[in-house]
This record gives C-alpha cells, structure tokens and sequence, in this order.
C-alpha cells in the first residue's frame, strides 16, 4: 500500500528541521528506499560509518518509505528535546563512527565495499 500523507506530520517535521540547523550535524529523509537507502546514501557522502538497530521487522525497518520521516545525527539528548518542543516523534535507532554500515544483528557492510557496488551497479547495466 502507498503511504498515508498526514500533512500535519509533514508541517511539524519540516518546523523541527528548520529549527534543527546548526544542532543536527546531518539530515535526510526517508522517502525514497526508506532508512536502507539514506543510511547507504550518508555514509558514503561523509565517508562515516553507522550502527543501527532495525526493530522486529528488519525489512519494515529498512525499506519502509513512509512519509514524514527523516534521520538526523547530532546530540541525541539535544535532538529528542527538540523533538520533543516540535510533537515530532523520536528515538535513537543507533550511532555514527567506524567504517562500515551495520545493522546489529542483521549485517555489515565495508564502506570500501558499500562504494564500490554503488559506483558499479549502473555502468555494469549499461555496458
């Protein structure tokens, strides 16, 4: 099923992320390939590595596209009381360092690694 926009969400997410400039020190949304995608996406940006946990349903977890939702990085006791003042739901799903994507309990996956199918994927297509 496609996700349910609540435009109420949406507002409120996007007043924490204006109002979260200068205390998040990353920001991406969840909209296109879910937590999976964002997480490939800024760790290879920034070349850091993260740890997360990704709940019951690893797959839900991962790959769920539904809207009004965003991972940040930062101060995580900074980040839930601005959350919080925003009556934006929050928790802290994992952290940022090392060299790797992992998802406790699932994989890890080399940077090295993650960039090199990454870069590969679409010229192998297409050659």
């Amino acid at each position: 099923r496609p996700p349910v926009l609540d435009l109420a969400a949406e507002a409120a997410l996007s007043r924490l992320l204006v109002a979260g400039v200068g205390t998040f020190t990353s920001a991406h949304d969840l909209s296109d390939g879910g937590l999976a995608q964002a997480l490939a996406e800024s760790a290879l940006r920034n070349d850091v590595g993260v740890t997360v946990q990704a709940g019951e349903d690893a797959f839900v977890g991962l790959f769920s596209e539904s809207a009004s939702r965003a991972v940040v990085t930062g101060d995580a006791n900074a980040i839930l009381a601005l959350a919080a003042e925003y009556d934006v739901p929050a928790s802290v799903i994992g952290r940022t360092g090392g060299s790797s994507l992992v998802v406790e309990g699932r994989f890890e996956v080399a940077l090295d690694e993650l960039r090199q199918a990454w870069t590969a994927t679409l010229p192998a297509a297409l050659a």
